[in-house]
């Protein structure tokens, strides 16, 4: 386990006075742990570097806000967590490129799981393990990012939770759910892995893109699990945490050049010397010179992005919401408009004429919600399989987009709530007379459809939707950074 030194107070508070020296030692020393934690948190897209460069200048520019130098390492990471977050809400904000810029784009770099193999040459399992990163969700990138480093022996369980602002209960629960997440990965991988691929594997993947999405880890993972020939893919795999213990650290290939101005300009993906160069340990002229200019742009544009932050960031503070004109239409997304109340646009009046003839006036259909499409996809298959169709009940769809939302506006996905309220309780908050009860659960797609297909998985989810003694339902379906977020509330009432 890397723990910081005792000397790390005489360390952080001799940088903070300006020592340069010291400066770079504190960049040296943690800058791989913090290059991984963002590569991996962002699986090696094109700001990695920048985020990398962020955090460091934001650290050695806030050292006098350290409270507790000795615990300079989790307070980094906390740190660097901040500076992804920063750059994804960032992003939200930014015109997405037209098709033609898209076609026009060159191939995508390797992303980090590929630097990983390849820089670290992983094999066997290891290299599987690396390969069943890419089936998790989106929503656990960021704790991957930490865990791996945990489970690699950089950091503990402490600095994760607070890294994520966890308490160190709900930090144990999501780590434990992204691990059998990681081992139905693997699953995954192995599965596509076999030469030749089953027959029924084939056909099932036969529409698939080859990008790694829940909806195909779920479809691979049932049919290795259901499949007389895949069903083995799962024997003999060793421990995560043991394949991925003592595993070393990506090292970026720029150092503390970039950051602390006059320290010195050895590369640090090399300790050989470059070819022509003055001595043992010295890049060549050239590259030093490079080096520089690089540590000099990195500087500049850390500069330039403080001021465009200022300048264009939204400001927190909550700003008065203009009235809207009285001609706007305004409809809740969770309350589906009924027909009667759709504005219907009238024909321009013409002149009072004997011979003209009124033009009837055609009344547009209201368009189905999402809730309303999957409640009717679901009732289908009831029916198919001799139950009776669910009724929307107004109780239960409002217990089911709370749930939605809290878990989008708190950042987990979960059954229970953190303070540990499961179904039942937010049902009968909303005034439902609750008896039987079950609730399922998705996120990702936007399309009813996938949805449905997810739950029709021969165990639970199932099981719920095709429960004839429930009849009534409420449906939720709230977008979140992570994809939209699906909440399906079966209830039997007591009355």
């Amino acid at each position: 386990m890397h723990r910081d030194s005792t000397s790390m107070p005489e360390l952080v508070g001799a940088a903070r006075t300006g020592d340069a020296q010291a400066r770079e030692r504190l960049v040296s020393d943690y800058l791989p742990l913090v290059y991984n934690v963002v590569g991996r948190a962002m699986d090696g897209h094109a700001d990695v570097d920048d985020v990398v460069q962020e955090t460091m200048f934001h650290a050695l520019e806030s050292l006098d806000g350290l409270r507790e130098p000795s615990r300079f390492r989790s307070w980094l990471i906390a740190i660097a967590m901040n500076q992804i977050r920063h750059r994804w809400r960032a992003q939200q904000y930014t015109t997405p490129a037209s098709p033609e810029q898209l076609d026009g784009a060159a191939d995508p770099e390797p992303d980090f799981v590929d630097l990983t193999i390849l820089r670290l040459g992983l094999s066997g399992q290891r290299r599987e393990v690396a390969e069943a990163t890419r089936w998790l969700d989106e929503s656990d990138r960021e704790l991957l990012a930490l865990w791996w480093q945990e489970a690699a022996g950089e950091l503990t369980r402490a600095e994760l939770a607070e890294a994520m602002a966890l308490t160190p209960q709900h930090a144990a629960v999501r780590v434990q759910r992204m691990k059998a997440q990681l081992e139905v990965g693997r699953t995954v991988v192995r599965a596509l892995a076999a030469r030749p691929l089953c027959d029924e594997l084939a056909r099932t993947v036969a529409g698939w893109d080859g990008r790694p999405a829940p909806v195909w880890r779920k479809r691979i993972a049932r049919h290795a699990r259901d499949c007389r020939a895949c069903s083995g893919r799962s024997s003999g795999l060793v421990p995560a945490e043991g394949l991925l213990a003592g595993l070393a650290l990506l090292v970026p290939l720029y150092g503390a050049a970039h950051f602390v101005p006059g320290a010195r300009m050895a590369p640090v993906a090399s300790t050989a010397p470059a070819p022509g160069s003055t001595g043992p340990g010295s890049p060549a002229p050239g590259k030093a010179r490079a080096y520089a200019v690089r540590g000099a742009l990195a500087l500049v544009l850390a500069v330039v992005l403080a001021i465009l932050t200022v300048l264009l960031w939204p400001d927190p503070r909550p700003q008065a919401t203009p009235a809207p004109p009285a001609a706007t239409h305004v409809t809740a997304s969770a309350v589906p408009p009924s027909p009667s109340a759709t504005p219907v646009q009238q024909p321009p009046k013409a002149s009072p004429s004997p011979k003209a003839t009124p033009k009837p006036v055609r009344t547009t259909p209201a368009v189905a919600t999402p809730e309303q499409r999957l409640l009717r996809l679901v009732n289908s298959r009831r029916g198919a399989a001799g139950c009776a169709p669910l009724r929307m009940d107004p109780r239960l769809t409002a217990a089911a987009v709370r749930h939605a939302k809290d878990m989008v506006a708190r950042d987990y996905y979960d059954h229970a709530s953190p303070e540990g309220q499961h179904a039942d309780a937010r049902m009968r908050a909303a005034g439902y007379p609750v008896g039987a009860w079950a609730e399922n659960l998705d996120r990702g797609t936007a399309d009813p459809a996938g949805i449905v297909d997810d739950w029709t998985d021969g165990a639970i989810h199932q099981r719920n939707m095709l429960d004839c003694g429930y009849r009534d339902t409420g449906v939720a379906a709230v977008p979140g950074p992570d994809g939209t977020v699906w909440v399906q509330d079966f209830a039997g009432s007591m009355s």
